[in-house]
């Protein structure tokens, strides 16, 4: 028999579970279907050293902010799943695990959820599936020699997996950095395939990096004051909370040693050929880390903030005075450079197309008004951008699931 609820949920992440704790207060009979279970993209997709980029005091689940001890550190990967775990066993989520929902369409009776385990139909339905959700490799994985292993960076648990000899590590955004770090720990020979992404101080003039971005309201930006649609999906500048948080540096990896390499462009013969754009790239992150700070001054001025001035810490990262930029090889022999893995840190892609209704923009990215959709009780929650920047991070959970479960409790008169 075809089960039948007033609310189907999809996706137990941090979207989804914050419109069932909203519901589920409201005395709201509902289902939440995730093919793996409650936080499963943090606890099966992260790296075991992995930790939250952004300070606990970010951490805004619908009933359970952060409140402990350590405001200012950065949770593990498994503390955050257990975490999440007790917040979502605590208020009751109707998890239903181990369901893959294909599609969602409509047969004039409301919505029809198709899964692995038959026919789910709801009067009203949140897709929580967030914008991140297949790996995405480049045509160019196809030409790596068979003798050389490869993962992507969702595959990655830690250096143990790398087989002995250099690691390629393709992406430099934030988790490419992050795994960078990773294999230097273990002491690994690493080169990285640099791309255009920005950099932050983890901390700058005595403060957190994101306290300045709340506080200057950046967090709070919308949509509409983009330049394109497209930046939606702009790779998060590096920066880690590893051990308490530090800043992430090009510079500082190629005075580690890091081979820093251009974009692969193409792989013939066993040579890896690399495009030309390795410096500009580097200035990129440079300025940005640059045009950060001097809006915070800005900030503190304005202000009349009692700011400390910037510690030579904060300043780090930064290229050394009077040294040429780096300039990588524009091909390498995977041999003679002993290169036996590559880890492909390249990002992930949405897909929404199993959602059956005319409902994305011309980049296949859902159109919301506050989550809402044009197909009346249809919904969306957890997405990059959603309402604000915020809504792409922790912090914006709460706000997010709130206003999407007001519009489902006034559409179903509760």
């Amino acid at each position: 028999m075809t089960d039948h609820y007033p609310v189907a949920i999809i996706g137990a992440g941090q979207g989804g579970l914050g419109v069932s704790y909203y519901l589920s207060k409201a005395s709201v009979p509902h289902i939440v279907l995730d093919r793996g279970g409650i936080a499963n993209a943090w606890k099966a997709n992260r790296w075991d050293s992995f930790c939250l980029v952004t300070p606990n005091w970010t951490i805004n689940l619908p009933g359970k902010p952060y409140d402990g001890d350590d405001p200012d550190g950065f949770m593990l990967r498994d503390d955050f799943v257990d975490y999440m775990t007790d917040w979502a066993e605590n208020f009751g989520a109707p998890v239903r695990s181990g369901v893959n929902v294909s599609k969602l369409s409509d047969r004039g009776t409301g919505f029809v959820l198709e899964t692995s385990e038959g026919e789910v139909r709801a009067d009203n339905v949140v897709v929580a599936t967030a914008t991140y959700q297949h790996p995405k490799l480049p045509a160019v994985s196809k030409k790596l020699p068979a003798d050389v292993k490869q993962l992507h960076a969702e595959e990655y648990k830690n250096a143990a997996q790398a087989e002995d000899g250099a690691v390629l590590v393709v992406g430099s955004g934030q988790t490419g950095c992050q795994i960078v770090e990773d294999m230097l720990r273990a002491g690994r020979k690493v080169l990285l395939c640099v791309a255009r992404t920005g950099r932050l101080p983890r901390r700058y003039r005595g403060r957190d990096s994101l306290c300045w971005q709340r506080d200057m309201g950046l967090l709070d930006r919308t949509p509409d004051m983009l330049e394109s649609p497209a930046q939606r999906f702009v790779g998060d500048p590096h920066v880690t909370g590893r051990d308490g948080g530090a800043s992430v540096s090009l510079n500082d990896f190629h005075r580690r040693g890091v081979t820093l390499l251009g974009r692969l462009v193409d792989i013939k013969q066993n040579q890896m050929h690399f495009g030309k754009s390795l410096a500009a790239d580097m200035a990129f992150a440079d300025s940005f880390a640059v045009e950060f700070r001097a809006k915070v001054d800005a900030h503190i001025a304005e202000r009349g903030i009692n700011a400390p001035d910037p510690t030579s810490a904060e300043l780090g990262g930064d290229p050394d005075v009077g040294h040429s930029s780096v300039h990588g090889p524009e091909s390498l022999d995977f041999a003679e450079a002993n290169i036996r893995t590559v880890i492909w840190a390249t990002g992930f892609s949405y897909d929404f197309s199993w959602v059956e209704f005319p409902v994305t923009d011309a980049l296949g990215y859902p159109e919301t008004d506050n989550g809402s959709t044009s197909t009346p009780g249809l919904f969306f929650c957890g997405l990059n951008w959603m309402t604000r920047r915020k809504s792409g991070i922790l912090y914006g959970v709460d706000d997010d699931a709130r206003v999407v479960s007001d519009q489902i409790l006034q559409r179903l008169g509760t």
